[in-house]
């Protein structure tokens, strides 16, 4: 795919680079995962795409843009399992995809940047020896994938009398995150086919293959580019999504006031409106609850036609008495104890 970047372009975006280094304390020296992140400043990389696009279920355009103007620190996911076991079982998903296809994969350990469009990256997690052909390596939570409806069958394969494996179904129904992230790394590679292969619930294989969709990846590069240029370079931050960006965008007030317009008179009305019926329905679900409840009395699980309709069940759960620990421990408790600054919306 060939995109038409002139020159001028290459040099804003290469003295971006430089200026970026130089803004890094000690950036010559960093090594492993703390360069690796600072280098997540340099270029728009695969897990960016679909945010950026506004496609992604958990991140917006405007968050990749404070991570990547350094306004914010990227968030650590190292501590939520889903995220540690996921690059745990990257190997064990990458076998198997060896096993059932017949061809070997290898370890990309570097970043790789496109020629082209030097503000696209890509870290793959695989290649495919021999072949153009990127591996991209996931696992997903059993129950989205089966009632999330993003996810097809996955690749069909068969094996001739000489025992070459043969796909005879190809499937790239897989989520728009995902298929995005795809993309990116084959226009970062310039390779024409991606294939994903994914672990279920921890017992349960498929993959699925991606083949290079001009039209696409044409749209998703001007998209990109724009956002580099326009907002990363520029300085300048996306429209907000949702209230989490504005909060981040709005950090502090001015403590001034301001007149209301009529739209906005309208919507603080309507929200008005809607608290009250929030309250409202808040109370008849409090009733409905202690109805219920009088009700079941020592009696755990509520059923109709031997259909459970719910439950009210003893549980135990661990916390910290954060009162005792003040009381007992104040130094430690000061020690662990943040102000947390935030703007407080009321209507």
């Amino acid at each position: 795919m060939a995109m038409k970047v002139k020159p001028e372009e290459l040099k804003q975006h290469d003295n971006y680079i430089i200026r970026v280094k130089a803004s890094i304390p000690g950036y010559s020296g960093l090594q492993g995962r703390v360069k690796f992140l600072a280098d997540r400043r340099l270029g728009i990389g695969g897990s960016d795409v679909a945010a950026i696009l506004g496609v992604h279920p958990y991140k917006t355009a405007l968050e990749v843009w404070a991570e990547k103007t350094g306004k914010v620190e990227p968030k650590d996911l190292s501590n939520i399992e889903a995220v540690h076991f996921g690059i745990e079982l990257e190997e064990v998903v990458a076998k198997e995809y060896m096993r059932r296809t017949l061809r070997e994969v290898r370890q990309v350990n570097k970043t790789m940047i496109c020629k082209a469009q030097p503000w696209l990256v890509g870290n793959l997690d695989r290649r495919v020896v021999g072949l153009k052909r990127v591996l991209e390596l996931k696992t997903a939570d059993k129950s989205v994938v089966q009632y999330g409806k993003q996810w097809g069958d996955g690749n069909v394969y068969s094996i001739d009398e000489q025992g070459n494996v043969m796909a005879v179904i190809l499937c790239d129904e897989v989520p728009d995150t995902y298929l995005l992230q795809c993309l990116h790394y084959m226009i970062v590679t310039g390779w024409k086919v991606a294939d994903l292969a994914v672990l279920i619930g921890g017992n349960q294989y498929r993959d699925y293959t991606i083949k290079f969709n001009e039209q696409l990846a044409s749209v998703v590069c001007q998209r990109l580019k724009e956002f580099w240029f326009n907002n990363v370079i520029a300085d300048i931050a996306p429209e907000p999504q949702n209230t989490t960006d504005l909060d981040m965008l709005h950090a502090q007030d001015n403590g001034e006031p301001i007149e209301a317009t009529e739209e906005v008179l309208e919507l603080v009305q309507r929200t008005k409106q809607v608290k009250q019926q929030i309250k409202s329905l808040k109370d008849e679900l409090e009733s409905n609850s202690f109805e219920i409840k009088q009700f079941m009395g020592e009696y755990s699980v509520l059923t109709s036609n031997r259909k459970k309709l719910c439950s009210w069940k003893a549980q135990r759960t661990r916390r910290i008495d954060t009162t005792a620990l003040k009381e007992n421990e104040p130094l430690l408790a000061a020690e662990y104890t943040k102000t947390v600054e935030s703007r407080v919306f009321r209507a």
